[in-house]
């Protein structure tokens, strides 16, 4: 229990520091580290613009947020289900079941590879 109690706070801890940067540093207008698909391929994955839209959220600027990385903003719930889901496994093991539903990861996955068509066709 203690070594993953040790995890758990590690975790947390790196959250807050990476909360911290983001909040305080604009990746926008400093050096952040870019990414490797779009240097080598000039296409954008679909997580390019999510450093900038995380920046935006810690700052509640949702529009602008939205405007960098539409798919990141559009995840959030999603994402939040999922950590609930696995959280409260045992009290709700149906809704954990629903999360880890093949048909709903295999959606999940399409969503995402949709949104990288779309982005490099229209330039979003």
């Amino acid at each position: 229990m203690n070594r993953k109690r040790a995890t758990v706070t590690a975790i947390v801890i790196v959250a807050l520091i990476l909360i911290v940067i983001y909040g305080l540093l604009d990746p926008a207008s400093t050096r952040f580290p870019r990414c490797p698909f779009f240097q080598l391929t000039g296409f954008k994955c679909p997580g390019c613009g999510s450093q900038r839209a995380i920046h935006q959220l810690l700052h509640l600027n949702i529009a602008q947020a939205f405007r960098y990385n539409a798919c990141l903003v559009l995840f959030l719930p999603v994402l939040i289900f999922l950590i609930l889901a696995d959280r409260l496994k045992v009290r709700y093991p149906r809704l954990y079941a629903a999360s880890y539903n093949p048909a709903f990861s295999w959606s999940l996955f399409a969503v995402l590879m949709i949104w990288f068509i779309i982005r490099n066709i229209f330039g979003w």
